[in-house]
C-alpha cells in the first residue's frame, strides 16, 4: 500500500523497512498498553532494548507503516533460513499500531506487506504466529489473511494480572512452481 487511500478519505498507511531514526515512536508503540496486553514482553522498555530490536538481524523483516510521514505502526517477521529443517516457514513476531492512529488500517497493512513478502519474495509456505485467547480483533485480522488455529496453549501468558490461553495460528500454501519453459 502506497498513498493510497482508505475509507473515509484517509490517507493508506505507506510500509517500509524500519530506521534508527524511528527509535522514538517505536519506543512509543512498544510502550503502548494495547500493544503490551498482546505480547509476552513488560510494559516498559529501555531506550537500548528499543534499539537492540529495530537494529539489523538477518533473519528478521522489520517493518514501518506511515502515514503522513509519522510512523503509525511496526511489525516483525522472523525467518529461519538458519534452520534447514524449518526454512520454508517464519513467525510473525509482532503488528502493532502507535496509539495515535489506530483504526486507521495500519495493522492490516502491516501485515500483508508481511505476507507479501513471505508469499512472493521468500517463498514460505509456513507462516506462523502466537494470538491471545480474547483478543478478537487480532485473531479477525489474522483470519483474514487466511490463517486458522492450529493449537491452543494453556495458560501461555499473564497478562494484566491473569493466565491467557495462546492460540497458535498458522497460514500454509502450496510452494511455488516453477514457470513452464517457454
Amino acid at each position: 500500500m502506497d498513498n493510497e487511500q482508505i475509507p473515509g478519505g484517509a490517507a493508506a498507511p505507506k510500509i517500509r523497512h524500519v530506521r534508527a531514526g524511528d527509535h522514538d515512536a517505536v519506543l512509543e508503540i512498544l510502550n503502548a498498553h494495547h500493544v503490551n496486553l498482546g505480547t509476552q514482553r513488560l510494559p516498559f522498555h529501555a531506550d537500548s532494548q528499543v534499539a537492540a530490536r529495530i537494529a539489523d538481524d538477518p533473519h528478521k523483516v522489520k517493518l514501518v507503516a506511515e502515514i503522513d510521514g509519522a510512523v503509525a505502526g511496526y511489525a516483525e517477521l522472523e525467518s529461519w533460513s538458519d534452520r534447514p529443517r524449518q526454512r520454508h516457514g517464519a513467525e510473525v513476531d509482532m503488528v502493532a499500531t502507535h496509539p495515535d492512529f489506530r483504526g486507521r488500517g495500519v495493522g492490516p497493512a502491516l501485515l500483508e506487506a508481511l505476507v507479501d513478502l513471505s508469499d512472493r519474495w521468500l517463498q514460505l509456505t509456513r507462516l506462523q504466529l502466537y494470538v491471545w485467547e480474547g483478543n478478537d480483533a487480532a485473531i479477525q485480522l489474522y483470519e483474514r489473511f487466511g490463517f486458522e488455529v492450529e493449537g491452543r496453549l494453556r495458560r501461555f501468558v499473564v497478562v494484566d494480572g491473569a493466565y491467557r490461553d495462546a492460540l497458535i495460528m498458522a497460514r500454509l500454501r502450496e510452494p511455488i512452481q516453477p514457470a513452464p519453459a517457454a
